[in-house]
């Protein structure tokens, strides 16, 4: 009787532990379990974030695009046919290299991700080396170049034309006096003035070459994000899980 009692309290004993780990274990993996599931909405909300802020980019990227490519074909005309050229055109081409297309990204979201130790919440490491190279890489590159061009728009091209085009009220030279046109015309023409326009052009197809890869890096992240938001929806939906099974 007495070794009854004794197995059958170590077999209680046995039993409690044997409950008690179960419990333990049961709360650390529903634990992981709610960690990992807020992670993963925390990583979608990042995403959906990081795409609209790539779309915002990609749409002032392609405007400024549109404008450096303007500029270089006038560029073109002021180099090759200014001979030829009427005072109207003369005045629209030389007038449009005097601006230059800024650019400063949109990196709320990127910014708050860096200051926050975020980044790991992206899974996907091919996703998050596109983002990371994008802002750290593809942006930065994009706005030395837009740095290069209005350098040489704001400390070269505005100053000479300042300095040596005549006055005439709001630059409109079609209507100014036969004397006012010859003397634009001259300078327009000078070996100078195409000296700088030839730089110029360089530098604005440069930029443009820079947008047009950024561009397509930003189109490659965005489908990337796309797949990533696509996979993690189905993932987390119990009715297409059970419909794909």
């Amino acid at each position: 009787m007495r070794r009854d009692r004794k197995s059958r309290g170590f077999g209680y004993f046995l039993a409690e532990i044997f409950i008690l780990i179960l419990g333990i274990s049961a709360s650390f993996v529903l634990n992981e379990w709610r960690v990992n599931r807020q992670e993963r909405k925390q990583e979608q909300e990042l995403l959906q974030n990081f795409k609209a802020n790539l779309a915002m980019d990609s749409l002032v990227i392609h405007n400024g695009l549109k404008q450096l490519k303007a500029q270089v074909k006038n560029a073109e005309r002021l180099l090759i046919a200014n001979e030829t050229l009427e005072i109207d055109s003369l005045v629209v081409y030389s007038v449009s290299l005097l601006n230059y297309v800024p650019f400063n990204t949109n990196d709320i979201t990127y910014q708050q991700m860096k200051s926050s130790g975020k980044t790991g919440l992206i899974q996907n490491d091919s996703l998050a080396s596109q983002i990371i190279g994008l802002y750290e890489n593809g942006f930065e590159r994009l706005t030395s170049w837009t740095l290069v061009d209005s350098e040489h728009v704001r400390l070269k091209m505005i100053p000479y034309v300042e300095e040596n085009f005549p006055f005439t009220l709001g630059l409109n030279y079609r209507l100014a006096d036969n004397a006012v046109q010859r003397e634009f015309g001259r300078q327009v023409k000078s070996d100078q003035f195409k000296h700088l326009i030839q730089f110029g052009m360089s530098y604005k197809a440069s930029t443009a070459y820079v947008f047009e890869q950024v561009l397509a890096e930003i189109k490659e992240a965005i489908d990337m994000i796309d797949d990533e938001l696509s996979t993690s929806q189905k993932s987390s939906d119990p009715e297409s899980t059970s419909q794909g099974q």
